[in-house]
């Protein structure tokens, strides 16, 4: 069957590899959707020692949506779709065994380019849980990408006073206010800093979410937050080490939350959450579509989210 697999820096093949075989206890899926995440582009970016490479096949993609092929497990049957966390083998391949915690079940109806956002919206909803009460609070989303919008959407329907949302791209910071945000601030052309001290008459945001996983961004999530405010850290850097302001966590008093729902082992949880939303109209996770694509172009896909080329916020591809 097909697979990929990264095999050298920023080169991403589709390989032939053995059919799985499905045992006691397991689920098969044959995988029909995928899409990329912002998490995928951290192997595919760095450059990592010669030996590394070949890399497991199937990784890093792991959103996945699919229809149950077979079965060796009561009351998952055949036919059903499903969200599969294919957790460690990888997503990208043709035919997938897991076990039932493993699957997120979707309606039968609607589309499954639409129903496999609901697994990035998932994660975000689970950071947004960790939040606590934001009604009548300055809240700031660094980021606009797939997770920043999400923030975005959720947070706008739960009465923060100021809603602000800051990334360099112009489109996604329009799709921000779209959705709710109240203030686009683009640090080309502004001082987020100066306008947030207006703003917020010269306290600062009360809650500052980190969601672009640079480390500009997460340094400078640490300066905005006001003191006794609450930093949510949910983009994931290229490099975990790196210099951190200490002295301003301690003396403003802030509170650090870093969130990853797939580690806390609360993904499926939330997930199915957001696929209740969907399933009830409370919720379209179709804005973070912009581009369809066929699996075989799945190098040409990574590149251009990588680069964030052709207005690209979130890529579903054909398996």
């Amino acid at each position: 069957m097909k697979a990929g697999q990264l095999t050298g820096p920023r080169r991403y093949e589709i390989i032939e590899t053995d059919e799985p075989k499905i045992q006691n206890g397991q689920v098969m899926v044959k995988v029909e959707k995928l899409s990329i995440c912002g998490s995928d582009i951290r192997p595919f970016s760095r450059v990592y020692p010669e030996e590394v490479y070949p890399m497991p096949t199937g990784r890093p993609i792991h959103e996945v949506a699919g229809v149950i092929e077979d079965s060796m497990v009561l009351g998952f049957n055949p036919g059903e779709r499903v969200i599969v966390f294919p957790y460690d083998q990888g997503g990208f391949r043709e035919r997938i065994t897991v076990t039932p915690e493993c699957l997120v079940r979707l309606p039968r109806t609607g589309s499954l380019d639409t129903w496999i956002l609901c697994q990035p919206m998932g994660t975000v909803l689970y950071a947004v849980s960790r939040m606590g009460d934001v009604i009548d609070k300055n809240v700031i989303i660094l980021g606009q990408g797939a997770i920043g919008l999400s923030f975005t959407k959720f947070l706008s329907g739960m009465n923060c006073r100021e809603l602000i949302v800051v990334d360099m791209e112009d489109n996604r910071l329009e799709l921000g206010k779209n959705l709710g945000a109240t203030i686009a601030i683009n640090p080309k052309t502004d001082d987020v800093e100066s306008i947030l001290l207006e703003v917020t008459q010269g306290i600062g945001p009360d809650i500052v979410v980190e969601a672009a996983g640079e480390h500009e961004t997460v340094q400078q999530s640490v300066r905005l937050a006001k003191k006794f405010g609450t930093v949510i850290w949910m983009g994931m850097t290229h490099d975990e080490f790196f210099p951190i302001d200490f002295e301003q966590v301690r003396n403003k008093d802030l509170t650090m939350i870093g969130t990853s729902s797939a580690r806390a082992g609360t993904m499926p949880r939330y997930v199915t959450k957001v696929v209740h939303m969907v399933n009830q109209g409370r919720l379209d996770p179709g804005f973070l579509l912009t581009h369809k694509m066929d699996s075989s172009e799945i190098q040409k896909a990574l590149e251009i989210y990588e680069t964030r080329k052709d207005g690209m916020i979130k890529v579903v591809l054909d398996m």
